[in-house]
């Protein structure tokens, strides 16, 4: 008698801790006495709802998400059309920052967060005077001093943001060079987060392969020996030589109208 009502009990406390450990497809066994198989159909029909909530509330994380992805590149397409030069500019460097981001055997939550990053890294820029950012010749010394406030001015307007915590390096810091000459803060080595590190090397792949208005664009031939010889004072080595597989495997291609990664 005592067996006949510890083990259905026994099942169902098992099935408990299944489902505290997230397994919401748990059911447990209707047998035993009346009293004992009501409490487990009552159980099976908790788990079912629960399972069935989950399933909702996953469907509508990755609705939010898809929603919080499609923002990001709204805004990011929004300040490349404030430069005609810059026009899909975010767009490719976050494509570019992935590739390089895969050749180092990064996770797949680092690539999101790296992609998020690469497709923000210039949205300082809708700070920056419409008369330094659209002018057609080389900046002068206070121009430039103006223009190198982007990184920063773009982390603090997206730092209220809770979401993109994690992103802020990449925006702050993509300017920073391996032997401390960047800004803003003239980090080096590995004080620079490889984030900032990565998305450095695929910008200046893009601003050399694309035409800007102090020069035409050149390809990646050219592109990728102007990269190489700043290895070690301007980019980190590594992650150029990641660049360098990623080419050499065909996954970045040019061409004159399209990008292909």
């Amino acid at each position: 008698f005592a067996v006949g009502i510890s083990t259905p009990i026994r099942a169902l406390a098992a099935s408990t801790l299944a489902i505290s450990r997230g397994e919401f497809h748990q059911r447990t066994p209707v047998q035993g006495a009346a009293e004992i198989s009501e409490l487990a159909e009552t159980f099976n029909h908790m788990a079912g709802d629960i399972e069935e909530f989950v399933v909702q509330l996953r469907q509508a994380a990755d609705q939010n998400h898809e929603l919080f992805l499609g923002s990001i590149r709204m805004l990011a397409a929004a300040i490349d059309e404030k430069d005609p030069y810059t026009r899909g500019h975010s767009g490719r460097v976050a494509k570019y920052s992935i590739v390089i981001a895969q050749q180092l055997g990064l996770l797949s939550d680092e690539l999101e967060k790296i992609r998020i990053s690469a497709l923000l890294h210039d949205v300082g820029k809708i700070g920056v005077d419409d008369r330094v950012l659209k002018k057609p010749g080389a900046l002068t010394a206070e121009e430039f001093e103006l223009m190198k406030q982007h990184p920063l001015k773009g982390a603090n307007i997206m730092r209220p943001v809770a979401q993109l915590k994690e992103m802020l390096p990449g925006i702050e810091l993509h300017h920073e060079h391996i032997d401390g000459r960047g800004y803003p803060h003239g980090l080096q080595g590995d004080e620079i987060p490889l984030m900032a590190r990565i998305i450095a090397v695929a910008d200046t792949l893009d601003a050399i392969t694309t035409n800007r208005p102090y020069q035409s664009a050149m390809d990646l031939e050219f592109a990728m020996n102007c990269i190489i010889g700043l290895a070690n004072t301007k980019f980190d080595a590594t992650v150029v030589d990641a660049l360098e597989r990623a080419v050499s495997a065909g996954k970045i291609r040019l061409s004159a109208t399209l990008v292909e990664v």
